[in-house]
C-alpha cells in the first residue's frame, strides 16, 4: 500500500532533491573552472620544434585561455639563463634536459609532485621532488642486413661491434655535439677501434649512411631510428643484448615563476596519459608512463627494455679516460 506524503515528508523530499542537484552542480562548475584558467605560461626549453609545437597546441586544446611564450636554447644555455636568474627567473617552467642538467639547478627549482607520479615508471623518478621525467631516451642501433652480410659481421650488440670486420663501418653522432650522457660516451669507448664519428653530426645523416649501405651499423635515437625505418623497411632496429641506454628527460617549475599555478598544470599535462600517448604515436617518443607503450613491429616494450647497468658503463668509463680525453 503507497504511504501518502505529509506536508513535512514532502519539504523534506524537496530539501533532499535540491541538495542533490546542488551537489551534482558543482564538480562541473569546477571542472568548467579549471579548464577556464588564464594568463600566461613561459617555457624554457631544449626540446625539438616538432615536439614543442605537438605539447604547446595541444595543452592549448585543453587550456586555450593561457597563452604560452617560449624561449628554446641549447641545454648549456638554458642551463646558463636558469643560473644567471637565479631566483627570479622570467621562465615558469624549465622542460627538456638530462637529471644530472636538472640536478646541477636544484636549488633554483619549485618542488612539484604530479598527480600522475604514480603512473611513472619508478626507475627514472628524480631522487627528489624539483623535477618530473616527462620522456624516456633510448639509444638504438640501425642496421644495414646487407651490408653486415658482405662484411660476414654479425651484429647482436655492442661486443660484436669490436669485430674487426666493422673497422670504419660502425657510424656515430659526436658526443660532445649531441649532448650525450655519460652512458652513451660510455658505449663509444668500448667500441672506440671500429667507430667513425659522424660529421655533420645529426641523425639523418647517420641513417641515410646506412641506408646508402657506406656504413653496416648506426647508433642513433631510437625515435629517429623508428621513424626512418617507416620508410625504409630493409634496415633493422637493433636493442644491444648487453643492454642499452636508457635515460629520461625532465620537466621543472622554476623558482620565482610568475605563473605556478599554469606551471603545475603544464607539468601535469606533459605526464599525462593523453599527451603521452600522442608523443609515442606520432613521434616516436618512448612514454615514461607505464600505461602508454608502443605497438610497433620490431620495437621493444618497455617493460622488456633491457637499460645498461649506470654504475658498470662508468666505470667502463672512467677506465677509458684517455680516450676521452682526446674526443
Amino acid at each position: 500500500m503507497q504511504e501518502d506524503l505529509t506536508p513535512m515528508k514532502k519539504n523534506l523530499l524537496a530539501l533532499a532533491l535540491a541538495a542533490a542537484l546542488l551537489f551534482t552542480l558543482v564538480p562541473a562548475a569546477g571542472f568548467a573552472a579549471a579548464s577556464g584558467a588564464g594568463g600566461r605560461l613561459v617555457v624554457y626549453t631544449s626540446v625539438p620544434t616538432k615536439q614543442l609545437n605537438m605539447a604547446v597546441a595541444m595543452f592549448n586544446d585543453q587550456y586555450p585561455g593561457i597563452v604560452v611564450d617560449v624561449f628554446s636554447a641549447k641545454d648549456a644555455d638554458l642551463l646558463s639563463r636558469v643560473q644567471a636568474e637565479g631566483g627570479a627567473s622570467r621562465g615558469d617552467v624549465l622542460l627538456g634536459g638530462s637529471e644530472a642538467a636538472f640536478h646541477s639547478v636544484e636549488s633554483l627549482l619549485v618542488p612539484y609532485l604530479s598527480k600522475n607520479l604514480n603512473a611513472i615508471h619508478e626507475a627514472y623518478l628524480a631522487q627528489g621532488t624539483a623535477y618530473t621525467p616527462v620522456q624516456l631516451n633510448v639509444s638504438a642501433m640501425i642496421v644495414n642486413p646487407a651490408a653486415a652480410r658482405q662484411l660476414g659481421a654479425d651484429v647482436k650488440g655492442w661486443e660484436s661491434l669490436k669485430d674487426e670486420k666493422l673497422t670504419g663501418k660502425v657510424l656515430y653522432m659526436d658526443p660532445a655535439r649531441f649532448s650525450a650522457d655519460e652512458q652513451q660516451v660510455a658505449f663509444i669507448n668500448m667500441v672506440a677501434d671500429t667507430v667513425n664519428i659522424a660529421s655533420p653530426s645529426a641523425p639523418s645523416f647517420v641513417l641515410n649512411a646506412v641506408n646508402a649501405g657506406q656504413f653496416a651499423v648506426g647508433i642513433t635515437s631510437e625515435d629517429k631510428a623508428i621513424e626512418y625505418k617507416a620508410a625504409n623497411q630493409d634496415l633493422q632496429i637493433l636493442y644491444a643484448r648487453e643492454g642499452t641506454a636508457v635515460s629520461a628527460s625532465y620537466a621543472g617549475i622554476l623558482a620565482g615563476a610568475d605563473n605556478e599555478k599554469n606551471a603545475q598544470l603544464f607539468i601535469d599535462f606533459l605526464t599525462s596519459k593523453a599527451y603521452q600517448q600522442a608523443a609515442a604515436d606520432e613521434l616516436y617518443l618512448r612514454s615514461v608512463r607505464t600505461d602508454v607503450d608502443f605497438a610497433l613491429k620490431g620495437v621493444v616494450r618497455t617493460s622488456e627494455l633491457r637499460a645498461v647497468n649506470y654504475d658498470a658503463m662508468t666505470l667502463r668509463l672512467t677506465a677509458n679516460a684517455d680516450y676521452i680525453a682526446k674526443r
